[in-house]
Formats: structure tokens, sequence, C-alpha cells
């Protein structure tokens, strides 16, 4: 919803957690500010410099739009390990060799360019699928640090030439296997941002202020937060949700996920309040409201644990 005082567009700063439980990865956004281009300060590149200041030591997930060398070079000087994905244009060299004499000048810092279609690649199971991997440690003109490149090919056809998705990492400890799922885990910003227009309103907001406006959408945020941690920390003497038992609730017979999304939790927290709203104004009978009151046998939810 664009006003007047602000550019054609909103822009939003936003920080998430992906986390991983005993049974699936989640995503939860916990921050998110409004960027406004006209202050330097506002602008894109400090608030993420200013997010990268003050999170702990650990590996940032950026997409490939942010393969940029002046973003790289701030998250590794606090200390962080980059995962990214890399462009079709992106360029790769080999580790240079060292010279068999002593030569004048600095030394090598590039070695021969890389082909990656020239890699030896191994069948590796990931999963429940069989991927056609390989990796090798090169470097890169995008970052200063020695980086781990992982390549992917597949052919849908015989007739088609191969097609390659690189990631590359500057945790050199990181196992193949970890590399490739953390990258795949990625997937849940985009669905994440999708979830919170959808169902916690952040982008049905009537509002002019910047202040207002960061109000709304943190409010939004936390919600989102906040129903994803619902589902997934349940007392020891409860029992999770599962999707049978959610669609069984809604009624839901044409559809059958493979886990639980944000719409059906946002759906069956809204029967649950709804009922339990509904059996607190009908608690006792009176000669006018012969009503049977049936308790819900459903688990109960741990809002207060949420909360």
């Amino acid at each position: 919803m664009n006003q007047s005082k602000f550019h054609y567009g909103h822009e939003f700063g936003a920080l998430g957690l992906l986390c991983q439980t005993a049974t699936q990865w989640h995503l939860f956004p916990v921050w998110v500010k409004l960027i406004l281009p006209q202050s330097i300060r506002d602008k894109s590149f400090p608030v993420l410099k200013r997010i990268c200041s003050n999170i702990p030591r650990g590996l940032i997930i950026f997409d490939r739009g942010f393969a940029w060398r002046k973003v790289f070079t701030m998250a590794l000087s606090f200390g962080h390990h980059i995962l990214c994905r890399a462009k079709s244009n992106a360029v790769f060299y080999r580790l240079p060799k060292p010279p068999k004499r002593r030569q004048r000048g600095r030394p090598r810092k590039y070695g021969d360019r890389l082909d990656i279609r020239r890699l030896r690649y191994k069948d590796i199971d990931i999963g429940a699928k069989s991927y056609s991997i390989a990796s090798k440690v090169v470097r890169t003109k995008m970052c200063d640090a020695d980086v781990r490149l992982v390549i992917i090919r597949n052919r849908p056809k015989a007739s088609k030439p191969y097609r390659y998705f690189c990631v590359f990492t500057t945790d050199l400890t990181l196992e193949i296997p970890k590399i490739i799922e953390y990258y795949r885990q990625r997937w849940q910003i985009e669905t994440a941002f999708r979830d919170v227009k959808q169902h916690f309103g952040f982008d049905a907001y009537r509002l002019k202020s910047r202040k207002s406006i960061n109000r709304f959408v943190q409010l939004s945020f936390v919600a989102a937060s906040l129903t994803k941690l619902i589902f997934t920390t349940p007392n020891a003497t409860q029992k999770t949700i599962s999707v049978e038992k959610v669609c069984q609730h809604l009624g839901i017979h044409w559809y059958r996920p493979g886990k639980l999304t944000q719409g059906l939790r946002v759906a069956y927290l809204r029967s649950q309040i709804a009922m339990s709203s509904f059996f607190a104004k009908f608690n006792e009978k009176t000669n006018s409201q012969n009503i049977n009151v049936s308790l819900q046998d459903d688990t109960p939810l741990p809002f207060d644990k949420a909360a």
C-alpha cells in the first residue's frame, strides 16, 4: 500500500531464525523494519550491516541476489560464515600452485579458471534422493576467503545438456550433505513472507507513519512465530498435533499434505478459539437454553508456554 511520503513500493529488512526440530525445519520470523532510501542510515546495506554486527557469529544463508563482494566482505569482517548460491555468470579459480622457483613480485592469488564440466561427479544420497555432485575448494573474486564449491548437475532428458546448480560456502568444515540441506531450507524464507502476507496482514496495513508501519509489521511477525512455536513445543504430557488430526478436525478430506502448513495451523487455531468461546458462553444451562455442551477432546494448545 504505497503512500505519497514513501517511494514506490516499500522495502523491509527482516531477520529469521532457521531451526531444526526432530521432524522438520522451521523458520521463525523474529524482526522486521521498514527501509527508507532517503536516509543513508536506513538503506539496505547499512541495515544489513547492523544486523550482522548484533547477531552471534554463525552461518548466514544468502540468495544469489546478495552475491556481492561488499556484502560478503562485511559479513566476514564480523566473523560470520556465508553460504550462497552462485550466479550463472560466476567465475571460480583453482588454488594457485606453489612455484618451483622463487619469482619476483607478489605471489599468485588465483590459479587457472575452473571448468565445472570437467570435474569428477559422484552420486551421493541425501535424504531420499540421489544427486550427482562434485566439490572443490576454490577461490572467487566475490570474497577474500577460500570457499568450498558444491555443484549439482542433472539432465532432464538424455538429449538435453546438463544443468548445473552451484552453491559455495566459506565454512570449509561443513560436509556436502549439510551444505545442500542448509541451502535447500532457505526456501522457507520465501514461504514465511507469503504466510505473513496471507494470514497475518503483513501487506494489508492502512498506515502512513513510519513508526506505525514498523509496529504493525512487527506484530505480524510475532504472531507468525508464536503460531509455529505453539505447534513445535508441546509439553511432555501432551501429544503432538498431527496432520491427520488437523484435517479431520477441519473436515478436510481432499488434501493430505506431508506436514503442517501455516494455513492449516491458523485454521486450526481459529477453530479452537471459536469453539472454546462458544462453550464458555453457554457453559451454564438455563430453562431457555437447553443445550448439550460437549467438551473438546482435542489436544490442549500450549498458549502459556508459547507466550
